[in-house]
């Protein structure tokens, strides 16, 4: 598990820092306005990326238990792979077929453009809508490889297509300052990183798509699992882009773009917690029956989380405003980014002390509890975040995000409750 945590920590720093090392160089050579298109594009992929928040959670628990299971584990894995690879590509060839659709409407109709043209809005939607078709099947082969440990193997790929995908694309963008050029190379390397993860996936079980059969019974028991959590899951995922949804519409698109700087770091920041917690995840299946053990370990993720909470919070509250400086080299975007971001981030902390309380529902399968909260949430947002962003603008929608994450913080702390009576 340490050492898993390790490469977590390598992959998932490497994935949260590309983007933002790179983001000045794109916001310099596409300009405010344009790089207010690839928020949209970033946007859609998360919206997108939803469809899969619950089912990726459920695959992983539910590889984990099979790979475990001595008599015939790994033959089921791999039947369980090839009908889920099927069922992730058709879905991403379909999804990915409506936004093409609509898109020249949600360009027209939704986004304020300013001085950005309709078809450069739509342009940036059609390369929404292709990269996720080629990235959008990759989380499944993430599932197996985190579910049979193989966290190592995983993040060396996702290290190094991080890498390739923002720093070559700093020297594209460079040498060819345009939307189109950015989409391309986004979809290029997107495409590349699936096939990889592919291979990856069926090389950790140690069989071939050949040696494996579509299996109607399996699919069926799984599906009554996912199903459930994928419903409780989407609503979370949908509370936590509802503030970028809202901005997106209710704010010109540079604005927008601004937002997205300080989303993506707040997001980039909360990276830190998802390596622990992927990493914890299998150990904390195996200990489902095991309530003292589960309790220990969770105690020690929130000391983790602790320490990395008091660490940045203290690192941004003496050099924040000097390093975004530095970083952006814009004092407009700056003063613009500054204050959002500060909300933001306590935002963030309070979702970093959620994850606890939320991998306990997961293991323990309280699909209903998830879908309480994240119901509680989403309603939450819609009603708090459109009258604060009228009556402050983008950082209205930060202290939406902040209060929605504080409530689920103090709802996510019943496992401290429960466990002290084992």
């Amino acid at each position: 598990m340490k050492r898993n945590i390790i490469a977590n920590y390598f992959g998932a720093g490497c994935v949260a820092l590309a983007p933002v090392l790179a983001l000045p160089w794109y916001l310099s050579s596409l300009g405010p306005e344009l790089f207010g298109l690839i928020g949209v594009v970033a946007l859609v992929q998360a919206l997108m990326g939803m469809l899969d928040a619950g089912m990726s959670q459920a695959l992983v628990r539910s590889f984990a238990v099979q790979i475990e299971d001595c008599s015939g584990g790994l033959i089921r894995t791999a039947d369980l792979l090839l009908g889920l690879e099927r069922l992730y590509w058709g879905f991403a060839l379909g999804a990915g077929g409506l936004i093409l659709i609509f898109s020249h409407e949600i360009a027209a109709h939704w986004l304020i453009l300013e001085n950005v043209t309709v078809n450069q809005g739509q342009n940036a939607l059609w390369g929404a809508a292709v990269i996720f078709m080629l990235q959008f099947p990759g989380s499944v082969y993430r599932s197996v490889l985190v579910g049979a440990q193989a966290q190592v193997r995983l993040n060396s790929v996702l290290a190094f297509a991080a890498a390739v995908r923002h720093f070559g694309g700093v020297v594209v963008v460079a040498i060819w300052p345009t939307l189109s050029t950015y989409l391309l190379w986004q979809a290029l390397i997107a495409g590349l990183e699936t096939l990889v993860r592919a291979w990856l996936a069926w090389d950790t079980l140690g069989f071939t798509r050949r040696k494996s059969r579509w299996d109607d019974v399996q699919m069926r028991q799984l599906w009554k699992t996912v199903a459930g959590m994928s419903a409780s899951t989407w609503l979370g995922a949908l509370t936590v882009q509802m503030d970028k949804i809202l901005v997106s519409k209710m704010v010109g698109i540079e604005q927008f773009g601004y937002y997205t700087i300080a989303a993506t770091v707040a997001t980039g920041l909360l990276q830190l917690v998802y390596p622990v917690m992927q990493a914890a995840l299998p150990r904390a299946v195996q200990l489902r029956a095991d309530a003292q053990g589960l309790r220990r370990l969770s105690l020690r993720l929130s000391g983790i989380v602790a320490l990395l909470v008091v660490g940045g919070g203290l690192g941004f509250a003496i050099m924040g405003k000097w390093v975004l400086a530095l970083w952006l080299k814009d004092p407009v975007a700056v003063e613009a980014v500054y204050p959002t971001l500060s909300l933001l981030l306590i935002g963030t902390a309070l979702n970093a002390f959620y994850n606890v309380g939320y991998m306990h529902w997961i293991v323990h399968e309280k699909t209903q509890r998830v879908m309480q909260v994240n119901a509680l949430a989403l309603l939450l947002s819609v009603f708090l975040i459109s009258p604060l962003v009228i009556a402050y603008g983008p950082i209205g929608a930060a202290f939406g995000w902040l209060t929605i994450n504080f409530i689920g913080f103090v709802l996510s702390l019943e496992w401290l409750k429960k466990s002290s009576h084992v």
